[in-house]
């Protein structure tokens, strides 16, 4: 039996921190779990010091009594902590919510000489961090003699709690502000030139299970985004695995080996190196999936549970109702923040449960959909494995195994990317190791295909984009 050690995940998430206490020998067990809201209403902060202090009273916590052998990191991407050499903040921190930089990322990219999508391996999106450094800099032209670190949300963090830390990021995290070549892996020096982005600002590429600092002599480990997290949390890095997380957004996460990329990338999906290997994740999304199920409650006044049981009443499939899932704009491969949600074909019949199955029918083929463009470019899945607080819907859960083209699977941890986050610790101690968490079969039941005139819906609202960015 391999000796047990214990290690803590930390989450600095977009509405609260969360962390874990993980348990490791002959495989892996989350003996504890803390969350740390910003705000009680949930609401995101942009107060990196806040981020801080929630971290040190998780760690508090989770350590008392306990031998800890490491701790390991994970965040919310895209994050922009402009850090002047004095340790004060340069500029406004921003997170991947705030869209400010928009219009100053069309103007950069409008004279941006080649393919960003081939410099970048994404397509330009206000999300990333470049679009906050650009919105920030031509607020204050200044900017770029006075910073002195460029910091994501969990590396700030990091660094905060151990000064002497060194400062590093991980290769995922680096992609996720769009500056960085994936494919030649090194920061990409015409876009910062453009940018006006000086390359000391950044940080030095390190591997995701690198240690860089320590708290009260305990090791910390770079560890990656949330998304890169997960997936290493319930072992989704193995080609054909991917990883569906079921949270603010339905994250699909599907391993992509770098001798299957395309010789011609044209960024629609996300690519991002996992930070844990060679290889790639390629990313699809459903921007508003948890914001749908709460549109759902607040239109009938119902708890997730009850609206769960309706669902349930009708047959998966079928039904007039058609659902296209853009409350929040499309995700990649069809990234559009602007595109609107559809509900169709209503009758004087339609009920609760009818509206409620073609919410359900449409986010799951919309997820399907995803998966078909992803085997399409040389990243198909066999196994689909789900976590994230949605899982815990069974008539949710019947839906996606229903329409998903491969084997699902749940996870039973709601916080998979802190308990990533962990393993990424044990990983530095165990080089060889691969423990993830446990996963249990759905039962398939019935399969469906996408239904023609869902498929021809939503065919029907991407032709309405205005994405303008060039590529």
């Amino acid at each position: 039996m391999t000796q047990a050690i214990k290690l803590i995940g930390i989450d600095i998430g977009t509405s609260s921190v969360k962390a874990v206490r993980v348990r490791a020998d002959d495989g892996v067990a989350v003996e504890a779990a803390v969350s740390k809201p910003y705000a009680a209403d949930g609401a995101p902060t942009r107060d990196p010091t806040l981020w801080t202090r929630l971290a040190e009273e998780a760690l508090d916590e989770l350590t008392r009594g306990e031998t800890i052998a490491a701790i390991g990191f994970t965040g919310q991407m895209h994050a922009m902590v402009a850090v002047a050499d004095d340790g004060a903040l340069a500029a406004p921190v921003k997170l991947w919510l705030d869209m400010d930089g928009a219009p100053d990322l069309d103007a950069f990219v409008a004279a941006y000489p080649g393919s960003f999508a081939t410099d970048t391996g994404n397509i330009p999106l206000p999300d990333f961090t470049l679009a906050k450094w650009l919105w920030a800099s031509r607020l204050d032209p200044r900017l770029a003699k006075r910073v002195g670190g460029l910091y994501c949300a969990k590396d700030y963090v990091r660094a905060a709690l151990d000064p002497s830390a060194p400062f590093v990021v991980d290769r995922n995290e680096a992609t996720g502000m769009q500056v960085f070549d994936p494919f030649a892996d090194r920061w990409h020096e015409g876009i910062l030139e453009r940018a006006g982005l000086p390359m000391a600002a950044l940080p030095k590429l390190v591997s995701a299970t690198q240690a860089a600092g320590a708290w009260r002599g305990i090791p910390m480990v770079v560890g990656v985004g949330d998304q890169a997290a997960a997936a290493r949390a319930i072992g989704a890095l193995v080609p054909g695995v991917a990883s569906l997380s079921l949270g603010t957004s339905g994250v699909l996460s599907i391993p992509l080996m770098k001798s299957a990329l395309p010789a011609s990338w044209d960024g629609a999906f996300h690519l991002f190196p996992t930070g844990f290997d060679d290889n790639y994740q390629v990313i699809g999304t459903v921007p508003a999936f948890g914001a749908t199920l709460r549109w759902l409650q607040t239109l009938f006044g119902r708890s997730m549970a009850e609206l769960d049981a309706a669902a349930a009443d009708r047959p998966i499939g079928e039904g007039r109702a058609l659902f296209v899932p853009y409350l929040a704009g499309a995700g990649a491969p069809h990234p559009d923040h602007a595109l609107a949600a559809a509900l169709s074909g209503l009758t004087v019949d339609t009920d609760l449960p009818a509206i409620v199955r073609a919410v359900y029918d449409g986010m799951a083929q919309e997820l399907a959909a995803i998966t078909e463009e992803a085997a399409a470019i040389g990243a198909p899945t066999d196994a689909i494995l789900l976590s994230g607080g949605a899982t815990h819907l069974p008539g949710l859960v019947a839906t996606l195994a229903a329409f998903l083209p491969s084997e699902c699977r749940l996870v039973d941890a709601a916080e998979a990317s802190a308990v990533g986050a962990a393993l990424a610790g044990l990983d530095h101690l165990r080089p060889a190791n691969r423990l993830s968490l446990t996963t249990t079969a759905v039962p398939r039941g019935q399969s469906h295909a996408l239904r023609d005139d869902w498929r021809r819906a939503r065919q029907a609202a991407l032709a309405g984009r205005h994405v303008h960015q060039k590529g």
